[in-house]
């Protein structure tokens, strides 16, 4: 890319695509029309698919059987340029109805969630506050599978909106309907290191498992589920790096509908030393704890 320009070539046609940084968003159609014939062309490439290396990159691993279809290209474009970002993270749900991510969008958009054309798209603050988590530091918002935790929180919130007059039972079993186990998070990874992508099937299990105790409570009561896991929230620098991690590799499991009971431990020695090293025991909510032990 040259300074203030987004350049785009097609090797083996000699074609190139040069657009002004400024006017990238109004191009936007032509750049992903092209960026589709340029994969079309050469094969996977991580501009459309980001877990792909290329064939320059990588020739001994590459796959000269297996061609892109210009469909496949055009859905990993679209999740990627209709999520939310926060930095080098995306996020977004993939296989729902169009008609129910328009619904969702403009329910983060009205809520505040969403700031369309922010550098960074989430609020952050905003959600942490209505889900009542802290403010988290920097070392957690770096975290992929932390943001993705705060994405389907609100994706439950949603939908939870959308129950009428039935009891807790009747609106379970009407959810697992609507949300089907092809339902998936995608949390998106586009750092200029190692670029990746995770996909978590299965979201109407997921939330009628953990946010079922928002069904019968008042939308603004902060999810159970929420409560517990930023109780292992650690500010201070000597301990925030470690527990951040953690915590985001307890996730990666929990989002995969698993719960590690090695990682948990670690967790949980780790908030302990922390708190003796203070001097100050703060523990968990007790409501919180015999929830998440009560789902497992």
């Amino acid at each position: 890319m040259k300074k203030n320009q987004l350049t785009i070539t097609i090797d083996k046609k000699r074609e190139k695509l040069a657009v002004p940084v400024k006017e990238i968003y109004d191009k936007m159609e032509d750049i992903c029309e092209f960026i589709v014939r340029k994969a079309l062309s050469e094969g996977y490439n991580a501009m459309v698919v980001p877990f792909m290396i290329s064939i320059d990159q990588a020739p001994n691993f590459y796959v000269f059987e297996e061609r892109p279809t210009e469909e496949e290209l055009y859905w990993w474009l679209y999740h990627l340029l209709s999520g939310v970002h926060y930095g080098d993270i995306v996020i977004n749900i993939a296989n729902i109805p169009e008609e129910t991510r328009k619904k969702f969008r403009e329910f983060l958009v009205e809520e505040k969630f969403l700031i369309v054309g922010s550098i960074n798209g989430m609020n952050i603050r905003e959600i942490l506050l209505r889900i009542g988590a802290p403010q988290l530091s920097k070392e957690y918002l770096k975290e992929e599978f932390i943001l993705g935790l705060l994405f389907l929180s609100y994706f439950a919130r949603f939908w939870i909106l959308q129950k009428g007059r039935e009891n807790v039972e009747e609106f379970k079993n009407k959810l697992k309907h609507l949300i089907s186990d092809d339902a998936s998070l995608l949390v998106f990874i586009l750092s200029r290191e190692k670029k990746r992508v995770y996909m978590f099937p299965r979201l109407g299990s997921l939330i009628v498992k953990w946010y079922d105790d928002l069904f019968s409570a008042d939308i603004s009561v902060v999810p159970r589920i929420s409560s517990f896991l930023f109780s292992f929230y650690i500010r201070e620098k000597e301990y925030a790096k470690l527990a951040a991690s953690l915590l985001n590799k307890f996730l990666y499991y929990f989002l995969s509908g698993y719960v590690n009971g090695e990682i948990l431990c670690k967790l949980v020695e780790l908030k302990i030393s922390y708190e003796l090293k203070k001097g100050k025991m703060y523990g968990f909510r007790r409501e919180s704890l015999e929830f998440f032990f009560s789902r497992l």
